[in-house]
């Protein structure tokens, strides 16, 4: 069986949805990654970006992995954010953007807003 240990790197989780967000960094912890960081929607993500950026002392996230559809900011006005705001930690940051919203429209939105990649909802972690 592979072996896998992330635990140089730490993945920044933003999910609107408890169980999936639970499901998820279970999956990131067993993947081994070194920091996981949650967040509930765009808005406490950025805050939470924001006072990354405010400190020297925290490391920004190697990796983003955000939800699309969320309230009262998405994950297209996140993605926008991280990719173009002064506050930004890490503007060129990896970013996965994860829905079951995975229509032509918002994957083209998100390719364009400099999204790395589009992960559609149902998913499995399962090796091949």
């Amino acid at each position: 069986m592979v072996s896998y240990d992330f635990s140089r790197l730490g993945v920044f989780l933003i999910e609107d949805n408890g169980f999936i967000r639970q499901t998820l960094e279970d999956l990131l912890h067993y993947f081994k990654f070194g920091r996981v960081g949650t967040a509930k929607n765009g808005e406490e993500a950025i805050e939470y970006m924001k006072r990354l950026s405010g400190t020297g002392a925290n490391t920004p996230p190697d990796i983003i992995i955000s939800d699309l559809v969320m309230a009262p900011i998405n994950g297209l006005l996140f993605l926008r954010w991280i990719r173009t705001a002064k506050e930004s930690p890490n503007r060129m940051a990896p970013f996965i953007m994860l829905s079951g919203a995975a229509d032509t429209a918002y994957v083209n939105s998100a390719r364009d807003l400099g999204c790395t990649e589009f992960l559609a909802k149902p998913f499995s972690a399962g090796v091949a």
